[in-house]
C-alpha cells in the first residue's frame, strides 16, 4: 500500500521502470505483415479457369510445334488472356490495409511523466502501468488511466463511445464492471484528448491492453468476407472448369474412336476447352464494378474494393451510427423556453422574450466573438443559436452597454458558471447551468414539470438566472454572485438529425432495407433521434449494451430482428450486432466515423466510413462517403443494383454463345465433321464479338424499378428469376442457325463452312447485345442511351467483316472468301435470334 502511494506522488524508479517494460511491453500497436505479391499471385492461380487456360496454352504449343512450328499465334493468343486475368485478379486483391498504421498515428510521442519524483518528458513507448502522468488542455492522451485528481477536466473520447458531449472526469466516481466506456468517469482512455482543465492519472494499461489496442486486435482478428459476387462467380467458374475438362477429354477420346491423330484431337479438345470458358468474363465484371466505382465517386462515395460496389446493392440491412452519421454531430439550441417575460425588465434588450432569453444565455457564456470554434459544444451550440437570431450589428449594440467585471468559470461540482457585468449603473450577474444546481428566489413547481418534459425528450437542459445590484457588490465570490437567482428559463440542446436522414431511412424500407441505429449515446438520446426519422416504429424496440451483455450470442440472434436500436455501446458490442444479423442470413452494411466503428465495419459485409471521421475507420471501411451524408448510401445501394443488374445481362449475352459454341463443336465431332471452328478463332468471337460489347453492357442506366425490388440474397443463385432458362433457350436458337451455316456450307467445302459459321456465330452474337439490354423492345430503347454498346458492337461486326475479306487476315486465321449468296445466308441466320426474342417480347414472354 505504501509503495503505491509512493508510486502515485513521486512516480517510478527507472529500475522499476525497466522491469515493467519487459513484462508489459512498450506503449505501442503493432501493424501486421502485408501480403506479397508472391502470396497474390498463389491466390490468382487458384481460380480453375485459369489453370485450364495455362494447360491449353502448353498443349496449343505442343501443337504448334508438331504441326506448324512456325506459326505460334494460337498459345500466343491462349496466354495473353492468362496473363490479363491474372493482372486483373491480382488488382483486385490488393486492398491496402492501413488501418492498423493508422490507429498508429494516434499514439502519442511525448507524454509528461512523474519519474523518481520529477515530472520529465519522455516518449510515450516508454510508459508502463503504474506511471503517473500529468495531462493538461490540448494533450493526447497516450494510456488508459485512472485518475488520481482532477480540475474541471473534460475529455472528448468520441472518437470511441460515440458521444458528441465532451466527457466531465471525475477521480471520486465508482464505476461498475457493467458500464460503458462512456460511463467510466474515473478514467482517462488512450487516443482521448484533453478539452478543459488539467489532472493526474496513475497508467493502468498501455500497448495492446487499451481500449485502442483492443480495437487494434479486432481489426487485425476479423477475417474479411467474401462478396456474394465473388462466391458466385467462383462457383461459376467451378462449374465451367468441370465442363471444359469433361468436354475436352471427351474430344480426346472421341477422337481417337475415330481414328484421328493425338494432334487433330488435342486441337479439337482446346476448341471445347476454350468454347467452354467464358475467358472475357473475369474482364467485363471487373470492368463492371469499374465503371460502378466511378459512378459511386461522381455520387461522392469513394469505394475501396470493387466487390463492394456489388455487394453493397445486396445489403438488407444499415447498421448506422448516430452521431455523425444519423445526426449533424453539432449541438444545437432546439428549444428555447422563456418562464417570466424579459422585455419588462431591465434586461429585456428586445420585445422578443425568446431573444432576450437567448442573450441571457450569451452573456453567461465564455465565447469568443471572432471565434470560429470553441472548444466546448454547448458554448458553440448558444453561439450559432445567436448569430441566427441576431445580426451583427444588433449583437454589437447590445453587448456594447454590457461591461465584463469578472467571470466565475464553470465548476463539475457547482455544475454553473457566472458572468458579472456593469449594466447602466448597476451590476447583474447572469448564472447559466443545470437547472437543480440554480439558488433560485422565484423557485416555481412549474419550473421542474417543464424542466422534465424537455429531459424526457432527450434534450440537454441548461437553465439561466440573473440577479441585480444597485452597487458593485462587495466580493466577487459565489455565495454573493449566485444567491436568489431570477430565474428566466430554458433553452433544450441536442445533436439533430440530418434533414435529410429521414427520407433516406423511408427510401431504404421501401427498397427491403431496414436500418439499426447503434451508438455510444444514451438511451433516451438515441431513442429519440431514431424516431424522428423513422428507425424506430410501433413494434421495434430498443437495448442498451448493458442489457446486451446479458445475452448469450444465440438469445441475440433469435430475438434481434426486434430491435432497431442500441444504445450505451461498446466496439464489441456493435460486432456481436452485425455477427447477428449475418447469422439470419442478413448482408450488413455498417456505417460510422469513430475509432469505436472500425472493427464492427471491418466485420459487416460492407463498412461505410463518414468522409470527416477518422482515418481509421475510413481505411477499415470499403466505402468513404466523401459529404458524409446518410442519404448518399441510398445512392450507393441503386447504384449497387445496377451493377448487379448489368453483370447478369452480360452473362445472358456470354454464356448463351459459350453453350452453343460447345454444343455446335461437339455435335460436329460426334457427326465427324471435325472443329467446326478452331481455338483461335473462337478467342476472336469471344473476344470482339463476346467480350467487348459485352463490357458495354455494364453501363447500360438503371432500370426504373431497381429501387422498389426486394434485395437480393446472398444464397440466391445468379442464374435466379429465369435466367438460367432464358441463357439455355438462346443457345439453342445459336446452335440451330450455326448449324444450318456448317451444313450450308459443307455443300461447297470445309474452308468455306468454317467461314459462314464464323461469321454466323460472330455477328448472331453481336446482335443479340441488343436483346439483352431489357426486358422491352429494342425499338422502345433510346440509343442513344448506351453509346458505348453501339460503338462497340459497330466495330465488331465490322471487325469480323474485314478479317474474312482481307487476304493477310485470311491466310493467319484460315479463312476464305464467300460468295454474294452466302454473304445473304450468313446475314440472314445472323438476326434470327433477334427476330426470335423481339417476337417473345411483344408477346410479353421474355
Amino acid at each position: 500500500m505504501l509503495n503505491e502511494q509512493v508510486e502515485k506522488e513521486q512516480g517510478l524508479t527507472n529500475e522499476e521502470v525497466k522491469l515493467r517494460l519487459e513484462k508489459f511491453g512498450y506503449n505501442t500497436i503493432e501493424n501486421p505483415t502485408g501480403k506479397s505479391f508472391v502470396d497474390y499471385l498463389k491466390e490468382s492461380m487458384k481460380d480453375i479457369t485459369v489453370l485450364i487456360l495455362i494447360v491449353a496454352t502448353f498443349l496449343s504449343i505442343y501443337v504448334a510445334v508438331q504441326t506448324h512450328p512456325d506459326d505460334f499465334t494460337e498459345p500466343i493468343v491462349i496466354f495473353s488472356i492468362v496473363v490479363l486475368n491474372v493482372y486483373l485478379s491480382i488488382r483486385q486483391q490488393k486492398n491496402a490495409e492501413k488501418s492498423m498504421s493508422e490507429l498508429k498515428k494516434l499514439s502519442i510521442p511525448i507524454s509528461k511523466v512523474f519519474r523518481n519524483g520529477k515530472l520529465q518528458e519522455i516518449e510515450s513507448s516508454q510508459i508502463v502501468p503504474g506511471d503517473s502522468i500529468q495531462l493538461e488542455l490540448g494533450d493526447r492522451i497516450p494510456a488508459d488511466a485512472k485518475l488520481l485528481t482532477s480540475s474541471n477536466f473534460f475529455v472528448d473520447e468520441s472518437f470511441l463511445t460515440g458521444e458528441s458531449e465532451p466527457s466531465e472526469k471525475n477521480p471520486d466516481y465508482i464505476s461498475t464492471p457493467e458500464d460503458s466506456l462512456g460511463d467510466r468517469k474515473e478514467f482517462v482512455f488512450s487516443g482521448s484528448l484533453v478539452v478543459a482543465g488539467k489532472a493526474k492519472a496513475q497508467v493502468e494499461k498501455t500497448g495492446s491492453h487499451t481500449e485502442i489496442g483492443k480495437i487494434s486486435a479486432m481489426l487485425t482478428s476479423e477475417v474479411p468476407h467474401v462478396a456474394p459476387l465473388q462466391i458466385k462467380m467462383q462457383k461459376l467458374g467451378k462449374v465451367l472448369g468441370f465442363i471444359a475438362i469433361l468436354a475436352g477429354i471427351l474430344a480426346i477420346v472421341i477422337g481417337i474412336v475415330k481414328g484421328l491423330s493425338l494432334e487433330v484431337s488435342i486441337m479439337t479438345a482446346i476448341s471445347m476447352a476454350v468454347a467452354a470458358i467464358p475467358e472475357v468474363l473475369p474482364v467485363v465484371v471487373t470492368i463492371s464494378l469499374a465503371v460502378g466505382m466511378s459512378n459511386m465517386a461522381l455520387k461522392k462515395t469513394i469505394v475501396r474494393t470493387p466487390s463492394t460496389v456489388e455487394t453493397v446493392g445486396s445489403v438488407s440491412i444499415i447498421c448506422s451510427d448516430k452521431t455523425g452519421t444519423i445526426t449533424e454531430n453539432k449541438m444545437t439550441v432546439k428549444k428555447i423556453n422563456a418562464v417570466n417575460d424579459l422585455s419588462e425588465t431591465v434586461l429585456g434588450v428586445t420585445n422578443d422574450q425568446e431573444k432576450n432569453l437567448l442573450f441571457l444565455f450569451y452573456l453567461a457564456s465564455a465565447i469568443e466573438e471572432d471565434s470560429v470554434v470553441t472548444a466546448n459544444p454547448t458554448e458553440l451550440a448558444i453561439k450559432k443559436a445567436i448569430d441566427s437570431s441576431f445580426t451583427k450589428e444588433e449583437l454589437a449594440g447590445y453587448t456594447a452597454e454590457f461591461e465584463q467585471v469578472c467571470e466565475i468559470p464553470f465548476d463539475s461540482k457547482r455544475k454553473r458558471m457566472t458572468v458579472l457585468y456593469r449594466f447602466k449603473n448597476r451590476y447583474v450577474s447572469v448564472t447559466k447551468g443545470v437547472f437543480d444546481r440554480l439558488p433560485l428566489s422565484n423557485s416555481n413547481p412549474e419550473y421542474l414539470k417543464k424542466h422534465d418534459e424537455l429531459a424526457n425528450q432527450a434534450y440537454r437542459v441548461l437553465g439561466v438566472a440573473y440577479k441585480l445590484f444597485d452597487a458593485e457588490p462587495i466580493r466577487f465570490i459565489e455565495e454573493i454572485l449566485e444567491n436568489e437567482l431570477v430565474f428566466a428559463g430554458f433553452i433544450g440542446l441536442i445533436d439533430p438529425a440530418r434533414p435529410e436522414s429521414h427520407h433516406a431511412v423511408s427510401v431504404a424500407k421501401q427498397a427491403g432495407i431496414e436500418t439499426v441505429m447503434i451508438t455510444g449515446d444514451h438511451l433516451l438520446t438515441a431513442k429519440k433521434i431514431a424516431a424522428d426519422v423513422g428507425i424506430l416504429f410501433e413494434g421495434k424496440k430498443a437495448m442498451t449494451g448493458a442489457e446486451l451483455s446479458q445475452l448469450s450470442d444465440q438469445d441475440l440472434v433469435d430475438m434481434i430482428d426486434d430491435y432497431r436500436v442500441f444504445a450505451r455501446t461498446s466496439p464489441e458490442d456493435k460486432i456481436r450486432i452485425v455477427k447477428a444479423f449475418q447469422k439470419n442470413d442478413e448482408i450488413v452494411a455498417m456505417t460510422g466515423d469513430g475509432v469505436n466503428d472500425a472493427p464492427a465495419l471491418k466485420a459487416a459485409d460492407v463498412g461505410i466510413a463518414m468522409g470527416g471521421g477518422t482515418e481509421v475507420a475510413k481505411e477499415a471501411a470499403d466505402m468513404v462517403l466523401v459529404d458524409d451524408n446518410f442519404a448518399t448510401i441510398v445512392q450507393a445501394i441503386e447504384e449497387g443494383r445496377r451493377v448487379y443488374s448489368n453483370i447478369r445481362k452480360s452473362l445472358y449475352a456470354m454464356l448463351g454463345c459459350n453453350i452453343s459454341a460447345l454444343t455446335i463443336v461437339l455435335i460436329s465431332l460426334i457427326i465427324g465433321w471435325g472443329a467446326p471452328v478452331t481455338a483461335i478463332q473462337l478467342l476472336i468471337i469471344k473476344v470482339v464479338a463476346d467480350g467487348i460489347p459485352g463490357m458495354s453492357l455494364s453501363v447500360e442506366p438503371v432500370d426504373k424499378d431497381v429501387m422498389k425490388q426486394a434485395p437480393i440474397h446472398k444464397h440466391t443463385s445468379i442464374f435466379s428469376h429465369g435466367l438460367l432458362y432464358k441463357i439455355i433457350e438462346i443457345s439453342v436458337v445459336f446452335t440451330l442457325v450455326t448449324l444450318a451455316a456448317i451444313l450450308i456450307g459443307r455443300m461447297q467445302s470445309v474452308e468455306l463452312s468454317r467461314t459462314m459459321t464464323f461469321i454466323v456465330l460472330g455477328l448472331s452474337t453481336i446482335i443479340h447485345m441488343y436483346n439483352c439490354r431489357s426486358k422491352v423492345s429494342i425499338f422502345k430503347i433510346r440509343f442513344r442511351s448506351n453509346p458505348l454498346l453501339v460503338a462497340t458492337t459497330f466495330i465488331g461486326a465490322l471487325l469480323i467483316i474485314l478479317l474474312v475479306t482481307i487476304p493477310v487476315t485470311q491466310t493467319i486465321f484460315g479463312f476464305v472468301s464467300i460468295g454474294f449468296a452466302e454473304w445473304l445466308w450468313v446475314l440472314g441466320l445472323s438476326f434470327i435470334p433477334l427476330v426470335y426474342i423481339e417476337v417473345k417480347k411483344y408477346f410479353h414472354l421474355f
